[in-house]
């Protein structure tokens, strides 16, 4: 019997054996068409559970299928046209207003961090930290900073052994307590109301170092657009206008639906970055994760590997292979009337 490769691959193949279109039919092209005409309408009041979690579903299927099409000459890539979506949902939230004077940002974090001791120059060793973080920050600049760090564990095999060949030295972080004194015109917030909200101006800006100093590159490009996303008091308009200039950004990669160390549900965008220590890979990735139905920046992580990340036809990004080496989620982030008021998760841009 003659086996001819082509049957058996058809024959393997899921979405073949359901009877589905194939990615380059005239039907999925419409499907996707009407996935990115389809308005977006924001929701004034929070809606009961069986609503929200049709919405999530809604968008988990649009995403499935921005993943599943190829990018034909022409139209955008699949990550350009996640930013894409994520612009037009910015554009229809709520506008928060700025703290007014006497007021202040309150924004809770929770993160892994390394920190690499290298006092010990004979047997230099990194610990990773489990940190919270919570910043109280005025529009003149002027706040409040809470740090504590809890957990420590080694990234590597290579690090718990420098620690014991350095004498066992402990590993506890006092807590820091700082307050922040009114910035100059270098250090003080950048006036989110001032960026133009035209994207190729803001484009211009981003990739000049206008708003912020940094090296060239489109890592700087995408890390800068991830710090001005961080503001959920920004306004809708220069939000949607952000996504924008990150859907130009060359080097891109979807993730895909991901699932944050909070359990929140996510979108997640990367582009490629040398891992800061060697030892955890050769290639690394900086990944930022969005709410696709408010447009929040859920948090960002770092991942290493041994092997640069494959891309498929589809521009989605296999990620076998690589480990999570750092992470920073933004768990509240709302105005307060003070330096010690807290704000409860339910009134925050990054809503559990």
């Amino acid at each position: 019997m003659t086996v001819i490769i082509e049957d058996l691959i058809r024959r393997a193949d899921p979405i073949d054996l359901f009877g589905l279109p194939t990615i380059d039919t005239v039907s999925s092209r419409r499907r996707l068409d009407q996935i990115l005409a389809t308005p977006v309408r924001t929701a004034k009041i929070r809606r009961p559970g069986v609503i929200a979690v049709g919405l999530v579903a809604a968008v988990a299927l649009a995403l499935v299928v921005l993943q599943i099409l190829p990018s034909p000459e022409g139209r955008p890539s699949p990550a350009a046209a996640a930013f894409v979506h994520l612009s037009r949902v910015a554009s229809k939230m709520p506008r928060i207003e700025t703290p007014r004077p006497g007021q202040y940002q309150y924004t809770k974090s929770v993160s892994v961090n390394s920190i690499e001791y290298v006092d010990l120059l004979k047997y230099p060793f990194h610990v990773n930290y489990d940190e919270q973080r919570q910043d109280w920050v005025a529009t003149d600049g002027s706040g409040r900073l809470v740090e504590t760090w809890s957990d420590p564990t080694f990234p590597t095999a290579r690090d718990r052994s420098n620690w014991l060949r350095s004498g066992s030295p402990s590993l506890t972080q006092a807590t820091v307590v700082e307050t922040i004194p009114r910035g100059t015109k270098a250090t003080a917030p950048i006036d989110l109301w001032t960026l133009p909200t035209n994207p190729t101006k803001l484009a211009s800006m981003v990739s000049s170092r206008s708003i912020e100093a940094g090296p060239p590159g489109t890592l700087e490009d995408f890390t800068q657009v991830g710090d001005l996303l961080r503001a959920t008091f920004a306004p809708p308009a220069l939000r949607a206008a952000l996504f924008k200039v990150a859907s130009h950004i060359s080097g891109v990669l979807l993730i895909g639906p991901t699932t944050d160390h909070l359990g929140r549900s996510g979108i997640g965008l990367a582009i490629a970055q040398t891992p800061s220590d060697p030892a955890l890979g050769s290639s690394g990735l900086f990944e930022l994760i969005f709410d696709p139905t408010t447009s929040a920046l859920l948090g960002e992580q770092t991942l290493a590997g041994s092997h640069p990340a494959q891309t498929s036809t589809s521009g989605v990004s296999a990620l076998s292979g690589f480990v999570v080496t750092s992470w920073t989620l933004y768990e509240v982030s709302a105005v307060v009337d003070s330096t010690t008021a807290v704000a409860p998760a339910h009134a925050s841009g990054h809503e559990q």
